[in-house]
């Protein structure tokens, strides 16, 4: 996420207060202080939390720019969102999508946490709206997915006296997410994460994954994704390596898809505690810098990378924020 602070004689309480009112942006004239929260792992992808200020290092559009603030943040309540691809290559996994996204409700959330499900088939459907109960998330996992989320796909006919048909084909991923974000995570604040349960392939979305990801970079959020095995037979899905990449997440392989070109992690056993546990310490323990802007005169789009001078570090950030 990414939040402007007015006025640096305010940053103690802002700090003090940061875990429990993570706002959206709001860039206006005088802004000072750009926040961004971000994961450092080293090569067995355990966080590493001794990090001081000199060690990070930011460009804002290019330009080096002074990180002047760093805590560390824990405590944030979260908004988890689930998307569950149940198209027909995924049907031969959907029980285990609806295990996993309960297991996630045992093993991630806490008490202040919020989580909702998005199911994505030829439409794209709110499985459990959001909410802070279990129970209301187990009753409504049990039921089929719900009412149309978002804008509905365009119909055609592709001949006369044939029935429609939709035009965004069997799997409209990209759709899905763009409207998960823009629907169920704008309007929150706090830390804010989507898990995407697929095989990593879309079929006939009208949001192209560029725009699903800048979607999901206004809402603040961070992308997870599990990536399994295709009934079709496919293994290497690259535009959502790179969604997840540009949106400071990190991609899994569940058991018995095939290595991609190293884009996803595997569990040493194929199983998803080890899974699990990874993104529960990403979205747990994470740093939260702050840093004056290159420059804030109308143009929305800063690109932002964050690097560490200590070698062997891999650090998960937003490559993105726009001023609002």
């Amino acid at each position: 996420m990414f939040r402007a602070i007015k006025n640096p004689i305010l940053l103690a309480c802002v700090f003090a207060a940061a875990s429990s009112s993570q706002s959206g942006p709001a860039f206006r004239s005088g802004v000072e202080l750009v926040v961004l929260p971000c994961t450092v792992v080293d090569a067995s992808g355990v966080p590493v939390r001794d990090l001081t200020r000199d060690e990070f290092r930011v460009t804002d559009n290019g330009v080096r720019r002074i990180v002047e603030n760093l805590w560390l943040d824990s405590d944030a309540p979260l908004t988890l969102g689930v998307i569950v691809d149940a198209s027909e290559s995924q049907h031969e996994q959907l029980a285990e999508h609806r295990q996993t996204t309960l297991d996630l409700l045992d093993r991630i959330l806490r008490p202040g946490d919020s989580i909702f499900v998005v199911s994505v088939n030829q439409d794209i459907r709110s499985w459990v709206d959001v909410t802070d109960s279990p129970s209301t998330l187990r009753k409504q996992m049990a039921a089929s997915p719900g009412e149309l989320l978002g804008e509905p796909c365009p119909q055609h006919q592709v001949l006369p006296g044939v029935r429609l048909t939709s035009a965004c084909g069997s799997s409209p991923l990209w759709n899905a997410i763009y409207e998960a974000a823009r629907l169920k995570l704008r309007p929150r604040t706090g830390n804010k994460a989507l898990l995407i349960l697929t095989d990593g392939f879309d079929s006939g979305s009208t949001r192209s994954w560029p725009q699903a990801v800048q979607e999901v970079q206004r809402a603040d959020a961070t992308v997870y994704a599990i990536q399994y095995r295709s009934k079709f037979g496919g293994s290497f899905a690259p535009d959502l390596y790179r969604l997840v990449e540009a949106a400071g997440g990190a991609c899994f392989r569940a058991r018995l898809v095939e290595a991609a070109g190293g884009a996803c992690f595997r569990a040493p056993d194929g199983a998803y505690g080890p899974i699990v546990s990874r993104i529960e310490t990403d979205l747990r323990r994470r740093y939260v810098l702050g840093f004056r802007p290159e420059k804030l005169s109308g143009k929305l789009r800063h690109d932002v990378q964050v690097e560490v001078t200590r070698p062997l570090l891999t650090v998960r950030a937003r490559k993105t924020y726009f001023e609002q």
